[in-house]
């Protein structure tokens, strides 16, 4: 008997034919569904956290989120590619927009010079990122080491490339585990506590403003 035959008879169904309106196939269906949206708030989730700030992830991610999902195609399981150049594009000019000058920005990493006021919130990000100590031993080794052995590397015997290679052992060493303190030092410049909270505002004094006595 062929297979179409056996299946008009009830028997089993061919594979790859058109699902069977049944409740167990509506089931499979509307499960499908769910697991192509939770994949899709995934993927959603994951790009908001890479285009934007930290900190508008902690205010506002589940809000782009939330749009992100009421506008995407029935059945998607990940974004459109133009989705997600419009998300990057738009995190990425936000970080752009709030990073401070070059010429603060440059004192900050070599020094950890206070920000203006304005840009502090960028430094919270900055310092409370996941790799904040390995760009402050980059940056040190590309401003400080970098320009002396342009300028007084001509040696190069075994004995002075072991000599630097110790010294900026060392080095990383020390910024390693004095980490945690230069950490809260440089969120305390800025106004923040260790967790990344601010400072409460100063609070004006109660009752009346005292009066000056007229000479």
């Amino acid at each position: 008997m062929a297979e179409h035959e056996r299946d008009a008879l009830g028997g089993p169904a061919r594979r790859g034919g058109p699902p069977d309106d049944t409740p167990d196939g509506h089931a499979a269906q509307r499960g499908d569904g769910e697991s192509a949206a939770i994949a899709y708030e995934r993927h959603c989730e994951r790009l908001v956290r890479l285009a934007y700030p930290p900190r508008f992830w902690e205010t506002r991610g589940g809000e782009v989120v939330g749009t992100l999902l009421d506008l995407a195609e029935p059945g998607r399981s990940r974004p459109s590619v133009a989705t997600v150049v419009d998300v990057l594009r738009g995190g990425w000019l936000l970080r752009l927009r709030e990073r401070p000058p070059l010429w603060h920005w440059l004192l900050f990493r070599l020094f950890g010079k206070r920000v203006p006021y304005a840009y502090r919130w960028w430094v919270r990000d900055d310092i409370r990122g996941r790799y904040f100590v390995l760009r402050l031993f980059l940056f040190s080794w590309i401003t400080i080491y970098v320009p002396l052995t342009l300028t007084y590397g001509s040696d190069h015997d075994v004995a002075s490339l072991m000599a630097r290679a110790a010294v900026w052992a060392l080095w990383g060493a020390f910024v390693w585990v004095r980490r945690r303190e230069h950490r809260r030092r440089l969120l305390a410049k800025h106004e923040f506590h260790p967790d990344g909270m601010p400072y409460p505002y100063a609070l004006p004094p109660k009752g009346p403003a005292p009066t000056r006595g007229v000479a």
